[in-house]
């Protein structure tokens, strides 16, 4: 049976070995301003791409910056929605643009966030519906980075489950959230998703070594891969970091 538009560009995001997938976001200077290791993007993100990422996620702005070479070989999700921390809510965010955009720029999937917890939780329910709609309409795969505000994940990972599994409902095809803490409680976030889960990088860590644990415990309770930015833009070798989530994730296998 011949592939779906959607099931093509998902591919593009996968290993195709493991099934597995390494993204990383550059799309936090939306919201935190010209961060470390994105503050001059146009010589930092030839390093970054080196590392081989099986996808990035950015802003329009930034992806037109990616190298035609690049683009080829590495996965493209526009990031659609926004908040900036000089709102002093940067968690809330609104879409900035629309998936007839992604298709025109030949963007692999597109991706918004939920901030569940949130008075305007319910307005950010309602664009990610909306935008699962357009994504269906037009063979695109949603990309969901879902997170619960002023709650510690690994102190209540039943609420970043719920809040996984409401991204799933509504029609994600992936779901980013934060590491729980444990392999047994992340496995309770995978388990009631029925979309891929993928591991959220979160704050830059002293410990690269802990990273990789992290990692580690999240893909042997069944996650998809990992969508890190900061602990990698920020680590002394990015290249390197790269190169480490690969081993874990496509253990050993071309990703």
């Amino acid at each position: 049976m011949e592939a779906t538009g959607r099931e093509r560009r998902l591919r593009r995001l996968w290993g195709p070995t493991s099934g597995r997938t390494v993204l990383m976001p550059i799309d936090q200077p939306v919201t935190m301003g010209p961060i470390a290791g994105l503050d001059a993007i146009d010589s930092q993100l030839g390093r970054l791409l080196a590392g081989a990422p099986n996808g990035i996620i950015g802003h329009r702005g930034v992806l037109r910056r990616v190298p035609a070479e690049a683009a080829r070989s590495t996965g493209v999700v526009m990031h659609l929605s926004a908040g900036t921390a000089l709102s002093g809510r940067g968690h809330v965010k609104k879409l900035t643009g629309d998936v007839v955009e992604a298709v025109r720029t030949g963007a692999d999937a597109v991706s918004a966030q939920v901030t569940f917890g949130v008075p305007e939780e319910t307005d950010m329910l309602h664009d990610l519906a909306q935008l699962a709609g357009a994504c269906a309409q037009w063979g695109m795969p949603l990309l969901a980075m879902v997170y619960v505000a002023g709650v510690d994940p690994a102190a209540a990972p039943e609420k970043i489950a719920h809040a996984a599994r409401a991204a799933a409902e509504l029609g994600s095809d992936i779901v980013k959230v934060p590491y729980t803490g444990s392999a047994d409680s992340f496995a309770t976030v995978v388990d009631g998703c029925f979309a891929p889960v993928v591991m959220a990088g979160g704050e830059p860590s002293d410990s690269w070594e802990d990273v990789l644990l992290d990692v580690k415990d999240a893909l042997s309770a069944g996650a998809a891969g990992v969508c890190i930015g900061r602990k990698v833009q920020q680590h002394a070798a990015p290249e390197r970091a790269l190169a480490d989530l690969h081993a874990l994730v496509h253990a050993n296998n071309p990703g």
